[in-house]
């Protein structure tokens, strides 16, 4: 054999050694899944209630297995690894990191946030309901118009609920008026109740706001559909004296959840 032949054979078989050598390493990065759901989280931020003593519980995907987990500080949150689910536990409130690795050096880094869970409600969309058989149709033109109008939360606003408990039945609230700025806050009991005539249940939150004024709001929440929420506030003692034919009246709020 010439010593190009060689040459070009040694040659080859360098480049498929080192063809394989890449390939045994390529790997897909390493991410969670949620155990239940098989739905992966997204991003490398970790959300976990402070009431929640079961954990979230994850399926490791993607390095080269063999996984190792660990956690900054356990004073925060701490971890249960039986080799298939992860289980990240609550201890206290806090911010702390962990870090799942292989053999091969593949490292996934992960903030988990331990916190009391909230509920933040973006507006999307303000409408009105008028119900009274003797009003005019320009009256009621006009006093769905003043509702939508006179809302204390504008298209962009929010309302943020902090739950006290494990039940989710009380806690505080922020009210933000505009996208931006400042807001004001209260406190809040969310519960079932049931409509007189119908039996139907539908879950309200009554807000009292701190200041002089003491305002107050009681909405009747309705689910709709991929995260999205309609809030119902009943406002018919606000504007039946200007319009004694009223008999119902309702400020619709169209709202999108956040978490």
């Amino acid at each position: 054999m010439s010593n190009k032949q060689t040459f070009i054979l040694a040659a080859f078989s360098a480049a498929a050694i080192s063809l394989a050598s890449c390939s045994s390493d390529d790997y897909n990065p390493i991410y969670l899944v949620e155990a239940e759901t098989q739905t992966a989280l997204e991003g490398n931020q970790l959300q976990i209630s402070i009431f929640n003593n079961e954990g979230e519980k994850y399926l490791i995907r993607g390095g080269k297995g063999n996984y190792t987990v660990s956690i900054t500080d356990k004073s925060i949150a701490d971890f249960r690894y039986d080799g298939d689910t992860l289980t990240y536990l609550p201890v206290s409130a806090g911010t702390t990191e962990s870090i799942i690795a292989d053999r091969s050096g593949n490292s996934y880094q992960l903030s988990v946030n331990v916190g009391n869970p909230q509920s933040i409600f973006t507006v999307t969309g303000i409408d009105a309901t008028v119900i009274g058989g003797e009003l005019t149709q320009n009256q009621t033109q006009a006093l769905q118009n003043e509702i939508t109008q006179n809302s204390p939360v504008k298209i962009g606003g929010r309302f943020e609920l902090t739950y006290a408990d494990k039940e989710l039945s009380s806690g505080d609230i922020k009210i933000y008026p505009e996208a931006t700025g400042g807001y004001s806050v209260g406190i809040f009991e969310q519960s079932r109740k049931y409509n007189e005539n119908t039996g139907a249940g539908q879950v309200c939150i009554e807000a009292t706001m701190a200041g002089t004024s003491a305002q107050t709001y009681t909405f009747f929440v309705t689910y709709l559909q991929q995260k999205t929420y309609r809030f119902q506030e009943d406002v018919t003692n606000q504007y039946k004296g200007t319009y004694p034919a009223l008999e119902e009246a309702y400020r619709i709020y169209e709202l999108k959840v956040e978490q």
